[in-house]
């Protein structure tokens, strides 16, 4: 077997063990979990909200993220690779105020050494704040969440 196609066939099994890994990190959410994924100088980014830099930064936004959302969880509905890059087709779900809400989201994830070094997520922002707009018992956690009320973490 030539080199490429041995480093092809290492990097495939790299991503499908990524895609695992994240798929159970979302079915059962754990800041732990959740971190163990990233490496030290970790890229998350998505709609209306600031560049998450490295792991500690990460931790503290996951562990904001469950405290609003205590009954979020992920899954995964498909994952291809190629190359170092992996795109994740996934939808959340979570009590928004008092209702039940489902946010589709395809994650562009760049892998190294079998942690994410690079996360962007696309999704339906406007959808997202148009629901969250219209449910007013959603109002104080998202506003804590996002820091512009009293007891939200610091980010």
């Amino acid at each position: 077997m030539s080199h490429e196609m041995s480093e092809t066939r290492s990097r495939s099994d790299e991503a499908a063990e990524l895609a695992s890994r994240f798929t159970a990190a979302w079915a059962n959410p754990d800041v732990d979990r959740f971190v163990s994924l990233l490496a030290d100088d970790v890229r998350l980014m998505q709609p209306v909200t600031p560049v998450v830099v490295g792991r500690a930064a990460a931790r503290r936004e996951f562990a904001r993220l469950l405290q609003w959302l205590p009954d979020l969880h992920g899954i995964v509905d498909a994952w291809s690779a190629t190359g170092n890059t992996l795109l994740i087709a996934w939808r959340l779900r979570f009590t928004l105020g008092r209702g039940p809400y489902e946010l589709r989201i395809v994650d562009r994830i760049v892998f190294r050494d079998g942690v994410i070094a690079e996360r962007e997520a696309y999704f339906d922002s406007l959808r997202f704040l148009l629901t969250t707009l219209s449910r007013p018992s959603a109002w104080p956690g998202y506003l804590r969440y996002r820091g512009y009320l009293p007891g939200a973490a610091s980010r």
